[in-house]
């Protein structure tokens, strides 16, 4: 073995070993890469649920302290009325009702008013109505339709 088959010997298994080097380089960044991504994607995941569950929070306590004011307004404004109501009847003969009263007079009715349904179907006397239960279904029409056979 002379020196120059040496040396073409040396230089094609350095390059199969810089490629074989390369290679299992290349493939140990790109699972590193992902293994990086994937917990930055988790990272990610927590802190939009941990901001949303923050702005959920923020949202409720505004329709409930919302809420709290409106009950304080209309309670002012009860009683309000009712110092009106009692400062008219001392100082003058304009009759002002008082807010329960008022409130009473405007509450709707809760008792439920309930109806017998109501048949729109246009229909002669012997017809049977919208309501019935073989309404729309006629002997003459199964004709018309094919036989379906296999």
């Amino acid at each position: 073995m002379n020196l120059e088959e040496f040396n073409i010997i040396i230089f094609i298994t350095g390059i199969i070993i810089g490629c074989v080097v390369t290679l299992a380089f290349k493939s140990y960044k790109a699972r590193n890469n992902k293994q990086a991504h994937s917990s930055s994607s988790v990272i990610t995941m927590k802190s939009l649920q941990q901001e949303l569950d923050s702005k959920q929070v923020i949202i409720d306590n505004f329709f409930s302290d919302s809420n709290e004011h409106l009950m304080a307004v209309e309670k002012r404004l009860a009683d309000l009325r009712n110092c009106l109501a009692d400062n008219a009847s001392q100082s003058s003969n304009v009759k002002i009702e008082s807010s329960s009263i008022i409130s009473n007079a405007q509450t709707p009715d809760t008792s439920p008013v309930t109806e017998p349904p109501r048949d729109y179907a246009l229909k002669n006397d012997k017809q049977p109505g919208m309501l019935s239960e073989n309404f729309g279904l006629d002997d003459r029409h199964t004709d018309l339709e094919p036989k379906r056979t296999i």
